[in-house]
């Protein structure tokens, strides 16, 4: 997932023909105070900028709630698929974004506005699993690591963040959902080596995915992130061989020396789903 500041056109348009999943057009933090209300007329344009590729558009409100509503017209307006709600620290909060939703949206005909909740507070991150569970609409949850890291005083690289995380990541895959973000903070875009480091380490830790600043950093996300030619080509060979046990009425084989059973075929199945 690409951020871009919502009012920079010429970003826009280079996000349009970027290889990210989904682009997510920021109203909050990448836009000054006195340039937020030109970013939100604007955003029918920009949306209707990246329509020409394949990504999903995705919108970063602002909070405080005077201003998210405000935001939130012009999301559904611009028939976008999705809202990051930041600060999302409490159910209520989520709760409020789904009934604000259903009035914009009135009677149904376009499709529903998901939404991703950002965790960036220790009360967000106690309250998860209701914060997860609070509306249909919630499709995933990720990780405001600068925020959640100034607010509890920790380095964004240390145990603390880490556990913070690692707590986001369960109580979203328990609810059903999709646990995104980077377990860390990298602070310079150009540092490729460093970026893909943390990225892999989020991945092992159970994130499906993360967002990026730089049209430079896709390409290493979609790489870490998604399946490599080789855990492919793996991941049918187990699938095939568990399969034809099955068909011979066992519920375990091996392929070469290592052991198939339920388990690891059903993760096989979700690699190539990914695919």
């Amino acid at each position: 997932m690409l951020y871009v500041p919502a009012n920079r056109e010429r970003f826009v348009r280079s996000a349009a023909s970027s290889a990210a999943d989904a682009v997510i057009l920021d109203l909050e933090d990448a836009v000054p105070a006195e340039h937020k209300a030109a970013a939100r007329d604007g955003l029918a344009d920009a949306v209707s900028t990246l329509r020409s590729g394949t990504a999903s558009v995705a919108v970063r409100v602002n909070r405080p709630w005077t201003v998210m509503i405000s935001d939130l017209k012009a999301t559904v307006r611009a028939k976008v698929d999705m809202v990051i709600v930041p600060k999302s620290d409490d159910p209520s909060v989520i709760r409020t974004v789904d009934e604000a939703l259903c009035e914009l949206e009135g009677d149904g005909t376009s499709p529903a506005v998901k939404v991703i909740p950002l965790i960036e507070s220790a009360r967000g991150v106690r309250k998860i699993d209701d914060i997860v569970a609070a509306s249909d609409r919630v499709v995933a949850a990720s990780v405001g690591i600068g925020d959640l890291s100034l607010e509890m005083r920790a380095t964004p690289d240390g145990p603390a963040i880490r556990h913070a995380f690692a707590e986001v990541v369960q109580a979203t895959r328990a609810a059903g959902r999709v646990p995104l973000g980077l377990s860390g903070l990298i602070v310079s875009y150009a540092d490729m080596d460093a970026f893909r480091a943390l990225a892999e380490l989020s991945r092992s830790m159970g994130s499906t995915g993360a967002s990026c600043i730089h049209p430079s950093q896709v390409g290493t996300l979609n790489e870490v992130f998604g399946p490599s030619a080789e855990e492919v080509a793996e991941a049918r060979r187990l699938v095939s061989a568990y399969e034809e046990a099955a068909r011979c009425g066992r519920g375990s084989t091996m392929m070469g020396d290592i052991f198939v059973d339920n388990a690891n075929y059903q993760y096989a199945k979700r690699l190539l789903a990914r695919a």
